[in-house]
């Protein structure tokens, strides 16, 4: 990707360099896994069929840009060169989508689901999450951009200059959508962690009203996907000054490994800002709990989940394509251009332990994460 492949500011389109070295990285990843050129033959099991990727979100939002973007290069990479179309089913907190694939989609691969997942609605038994995703085939995932948590620059006299001053801020108000939602969650556990004396309001409706009350003033905290926070909120708060970043979430590599994330190269991660105030590893119960939703609701975003009992030869095939497909060079290229980084593939193996992560939660981190969400309603 090199100098061409940079990361781009929405608002005005000029390039930003910070990520040039990740996408070469990318792409040289892509050079030596030899899937440099498309891999779909004319022949194979899809030949002529048409594949629908089921998403429970709404046809604009971030997710179904992701998923426009996935069903493009499914088509250019599945053998037998598909049609692939995104349908959109929200409601009932994407349980419309996931019910409609584990019951009533046909076994043959042609219905799959693509998107957001509920990892929580799952542990905590949430009403209307009837279902395991054990239940599904699973078919891999994608690693999207971890999250940053923000604060107003002007919340602390003489401005907070450093992650460690917003602990000596007053009146400070975290503004985000619903109390039960995972990034919610994990990003007031990791505030709690270091020591930050805040108000959650919820309610709002998605990132971008949410970035709008951080400018107006009716909150001074939040949290976006790093991408985001770096191409939508930066360029706004920027134009007033009042950008100040607190921490990012760290990411859980294949092997265990807590890591930054190469888009918030200079942002720390919450463990690192915790052991600069603190001298010392975080532990205890709240790290767990922040470490736990990181393994099973912040690793895998999205998920490609077909029926229970899809076709052998159907799945083989999905499961052969997802992640050389999104090592591919017409993939990171459009990814950037569109998203601004490319997200990175999950295999299946990895993509059902991750799921299946989610059965082997504490009773004592399940109680934290319901103790968590009960504070921030209380607001």
């Amino acid at each position: 990707m090199g100098d061409n492949l940079v990361m781009k500011n929405s608002e005005n389109q000029r390039p930003t360099r910070w990520f040039a070295s990740f996408g070469t990285a990318a792409l040289m990843l892509a050079v030596v896994s030899g899937s440099i050129l498309n891999l779909a033959r004319a022949d194979g099991y899809y030949e002529g069929e048409t594949i629908t990727l089921i998403m429970g979100l709404d046809a604009s939002a971030g997710g179904t840009t992701v998923g426009r973007l996935m069903a493009k290069h499914l088509e250019l990479n599945l053998e037998g060169n598909p049609t692939v179309i995104v349908r959109n089913m929200p409601g009932a907190s994407m349980m419309s989508a996931h019910i409609y694939v584990l019951l009533k989609a046909p076994k043959d691969g042609t219905f799959v689901y693509y998107g957001p997942r509920s990892s929580l609605g799952e542990l905590l038994e949430f009403p209307g999450h009837s279902f395991k995703y054990s239940q599904f085939t699973v078919l891999g995932g994608a690693q999207l951009a971890p999250l940053v948590t923000y604060v107003r620059k002007d919340m602390l006299a003489g401005g907070i200059q450093t992650p460690s001053d917003v602990l000596r801020a007053e009146n400070l108000i975290f503004g985000g959508i619903s109390a039960e939602h995972g990034r919610m969650i994990a990003s007031t556990m990791a505030l709690d962690l270091i020591g930050v004396k805040y108000h959650f309001v919820g309610g709002y409706p998605g990132s971008g009203r949410i970035r709008a009350a951080v400018l107006s003033g009716e909150v001074n905290m939040a949290t976006d996907a790093a991408h985001a926070y770096l191409n939508e909120a930066v360029p706004l708060l920027a134009q007033r000054d009042l950008n100040a970043p607190l921490f990012s979430l760290p990411q859980l590599t294949a092997d265990g490994q807590l890591v930054k994330s190469p888009l918030v190269p200079d942002i720390p991660t919450v463990d690192e800002l915790y052991e600069e105030i603190y001298g010392t590893p975080p532990s205890g119960a709240n790290w767990d709990a922040i470490v736990t939703m990181i393994e099973i609701d912040q690793t895998m975003q999205h998920v490609f989940l077909g029926p229970p009992r899809m076709d052998p030869e159907a799945v083989e095939t999905f499961r052969e394509v997802i992640e050389p497909m999104m090592q591919t060079t017409a993939f990171i290229e459009e990814a950037v251009r569109i998203l601004s980084y490319a997200p990175d593939a999950v295999g299946y193996e990895r993509a059902a332990s991750i799921l299946a992560a989610t059965a082997d939660v504490t009773p004592e981190v399940q109680a934290y994460i319901k103790a968590q969400i009960a504070r921030n309603n209380a607001y």
